[in-house]
């Protein structure tokens, strides 16, 4: 492709820290992670607890393990996401209560949440799509008010802002995870951490990560290897310091999509309550090219063009595996599947790049 859908930026400063983890000749989680935990919860300026892990799914499983979440029990959680939640609901024996989203924000709400809340409800599981917030305050005054467990998945949203309080802040009382995936605004390769103000919680996790562990092959609860390596860990710390020049970018560039893009295409809208949008990735909605083939024949001239686009996310009752267990009929979930092109965005892409794609968008549009 001459234009990635998403291209990692790995500098001098991330090369030297790998060089410094491998003389020091301790590679596996160790020193570098406990430094990068701290300077995490650091950057988000007050937060209790951080516990790193190898990926942001295994921050997922560890989050709902701490937080109790087992066999019979039912989790809400979106039916218009990436697969990893519902996987990870999946993973702990507990039964995902799919629920549509919000055709503006593509976010599910409270008030679609709490239609579905039985006596087996132990969690809402809401997810931040593109890393646009949810409305947190919404969902915890819910989850407080029918006594149940709220982990945000906040993998897409490092450095997104809810009322001036970035995600992950100790003030909105509940577990977040996130995840540092190659496309993500802060990438170690492969990573993903868990923020905590409940200390039960943070230990938890914390054995979790190590099989359970509590003191050397001490065995204290379920567990598995969850670990990250100090190389990952040194590399997300010099990325940690480049996230505020990052995120800039990435406005500045969904800034130019919609000015070049217009109002041919609809976009996600965004709530008075998010003051900071961290933009994972720039989707547009088909208007007037108004059915999935058309909308797949746009994406295909553009793969041809050497644009590379991707479809976030194709419908979960589509999905070879998943439609054999679910059931139901999740409209806009399914509409935002059918006419949603996701274009390329990451902390790199030029400015000139941004108009290719679009150029060549408006050329197949006339």
């Amino acid at each position: 492709m001459k234009i990635n859908w998403s291209s990692p930026t790995i500098g001098e400063e991330e090369k030297k820290a790998v060089q410094r983890v491998l003389d020091s000749g301790w590679l596996s989680q160790g020193p570098e992670t406990k430094a990068f935990e701290r300077e995490l919860g650091s950057f988000v300026g007050n937060i209790k607890y951080c516990v790193v892990v190898n990926n942001g799914t295994s921050a997922l499983i560890a989050a709902l393990l701490a937080n109790n979440i087992g066999p019979e029990d039912e989790v809400i959680i979106p039916a218009h996401t990436f697969i990893a939640p519902i996987n990870a609901v999946l993973a702990v024996g507990a039964k995902p209560i799919l629920v549509d989203a919000d055709p503006l924000t593509w976010n599910i709400t409270p008030d679609i949440a709490k239609k579905v809340i039985t006596s087996k409800t132990k969690a809402i599981l809401p997810v931040n799509v593109a890393g646009m917030p949810v409305d947190i305050y919404g969902f915890q005054d819910l989850s407080k008010k029918k006594n149940i467990s709220l982990i945000v998945d906040a993998a897409e949203s490092f450095g997104g802002e809810y009322n001036h309080r970035l995600i992950g802040d100790i003030h909105f009382e509940h577990t977040s995870i996130f995840s540092f995936h190659i496309a993500k605004q802060l990438s170690t390769i492969e990573g993903g951490c868990i923020f905590t103000d409940n200390e039960e919680i943070h230990d938890k996790c914390r054995m979790i990560r190590d099989h359970g562990m509590n003191g050397r092959y001490n065995f204290a609860t379920f567990g598995l290897n969850f670990r990250i390596t100090d190389i990952q860990s040194a590399i997300g710390r010099e990325q940690l310091k480049k996230v505020p020049k990052a995120l800039k970018h990435r406005a500045q560039c969904v800034a130019l999509y919609k000015k070049y893009l217009g109002n041919q295409f609809d976009y996600q809208q965004i709530p008075d309550y998010v003051t900071k949008h961290p933009n994972l990735f720039f989707g547009i909605l088909t208007k007037l090219f108004g059915t999935p083939e058309n909308r797949n024949k746009l994406v295909n001239r553009l793969n041809k063009a050497g644009i590379d686009t991707r479809i976030c996310w194709p419908y979960i009752l589509d999905q070879q595996f998943h439609k054999t267990i679910f059931s139901g009929q999740y409209d806009v979930a399914k509409n935002l599947s059918e006419r949603i092109i996701t274009l390329p965005l990451s902390n790199s892409i030029s400015f000139e790049d941004i108009k290719t794609v679009c150029n060549t968008i408006n050329e197949v549009s006339k």
